[in-house]
C-alpha cells in the first residue's frame, strides 16, 4: 500500500476530529434532554462521554497542529428537543460511539505505513472499544 501524503493525514485526522466533535455535541445534547431519575443515574456517564469526546477531539486537533496544518471543522447535526429516556440515551450514544470506533477502524486500513500515526490511531480504537463496551454493559438487562 502507498503511503497517504501529508495532505491525506490531515484530511483523515480532520474526519475524526469532527466525528469526535460531533459526538461531544450528542452526548451533551443527551445528558440536557434526559429527565427526572434518569437524569441522576444516566445523566453523569453522558457528562462523562461528552467530557472524554471533547479530549479525543482536542488531541487529534493537536495532532493536525503538529502536522503544521489548523484543524477544519465540518459538522452537520441538528438535534430536535424531544425528550428521552435513559435507555434511550445510552442507546443513541452507543450508536455513535460505534460510529466513531468504526471511523477510527477505518483511517487504521488507510494509514498502514505510518507507524506513529498507526500507533495513535490504534490507541483510540481501544478507547472507542471501552467505550463501546461500558455502554453495552450498561444496557445489560
Amino acid at each position: 500500500m502507498n503511503a497517504l501524503t501529508q495532505d491525506e493525514v490531515i484530511l483523515e485526522l480532520n474526519h475524526l476530529f469532527a466525528e469526535e466533535v460531533e459526538a461531544a455535541l450528542r452526548y451533551l445534547h443527551l445528558s440536557n434532554a434526559i429527565r427526572g431519575l434518569d437524569h441522576l443515574v444516566v445523566g453523569p456517564v453522558l457528562k462523562r462521554g461528552y467530557q472524554e469526546t471533547i479530549e479525543h477531539a482536542e488531541v487529534i486537533a493537536h495532532k493536525i497542529r503538529s502536522l503544521g496544518a489548523v484543524p477544519n471543522l465540518e459538522v452537520n447535526i441538528s438535534l430536535g428537543p424531544e425528550k428521552i429516556d435513559g435507555k434511550q440515551a445510552l442507546e443513541l450514544a452507543l450508536t455513535f460511539e460505534e460510529a466513531a470506533l468504526e471511523a477510527y477502524q477505518d483511517c487504521l486500513r488507510r494509514i498502514e505505513g505510518d507507524v506513529p500515526l498507526e500507533e495513535f490511531i490504534r490507541s483510540q480504537i481501544v478507547v472507542e472499544s471501552e467505550h463501546v463496551a461500558e455502554l453495552k454493559q450498561l444496557l445489560v438487562e
